[in-house]
């Protein structure tokens, strides 16, 4: 139940794998991505780290900005980021056959279509979360999603499996938050649509 367990916790911990953490700062989060991050790397000799800042310097983009941090961490090195002010979420590999182990395509996607769920991160980055949940929780669900799925493909692409692997309980609990995301925005624009429709009728009778 990692994606559950995420939520639960708030104090930063000391970490390897995440490299920069301005923006979730959970002990959960950091106590699911290391062990993951140390299992990948022990298995394939691949380092995959992430980093979570509020914005780049001097209007740095996000490559520009990954071009940069990447140089400063150990090798063969993927680096998944996301810039929280505008919304930006990227993976980096310096050498690029390590793009060859997984899909960042599919992971990148913007959309979440049933029944396929391509995107796994930009879609829950993009929701507009309940009042109860913080946007720092949603963030690290989505985040921890992305690094989970770029971790088991390329052991997949290693032919090795993951202990700490997220498995199909976590996947199913992603699923049913995109089917909500769905419904939720179905209900929404169908609201808007009546709301419309009644408005335009009562500017109609008023103008009879």
């Amino acid at each position: 139940m990692a994606l559950i367990a995420i939520l639960c916790f708030s104090n930063p911990l000391q970490a390897k794998f995440i490299v920069i953490d301005e923006v979730v700062k959970i002990d959960a989060f950091n106590e699911q991505v290391e062990p993951m991050g140390k299992e990948l790397f022990e298995k394939t000799g691949i380092n995959l780290y992430m980093s979570l800042i509020k914005e780049t310097e001097n209007n740095q983009s996000i490559i520009e900005y990954q071009q940069e941090l990447i140089k400063t961490l150990d090798e063969p090195a993927i680096l998944f980021s996301f810039i929280e002010n505008s919304k930006e979420v990227q993976i980096y590999a310096e050498d690029k056959s390590l793009y060859e182990l997984f899909d960042r395509k599919q992971i990148m996607d913007p959309l979440a279509i049933w029944p396929f769920f391509n995107g796994r991160v930009i879609p829950i980055i993009g929701a507009r979360a309940p009042k109860e949940v913080k946007d720092k929780d949603k963030y690290a669900v989505a985040m921890f999603n992305g690094y989970a799925e770029i971790s088991e493909q390329v052991a997949d692409s290693k032919n090795v499996t993951l202990s700490t692997a997220v498995g199909d309980t976590n996947k199913l609990i992603y699923k049913i938050l995109i089917s909500a995301i769905f419904i939720i925005s179905f209900i929404t624009i169908v609201k808007l649509g009546r709301d419309w429709y009644r408005v335009k009728i009562k500017k109609e009778d008023l103008n009879d």
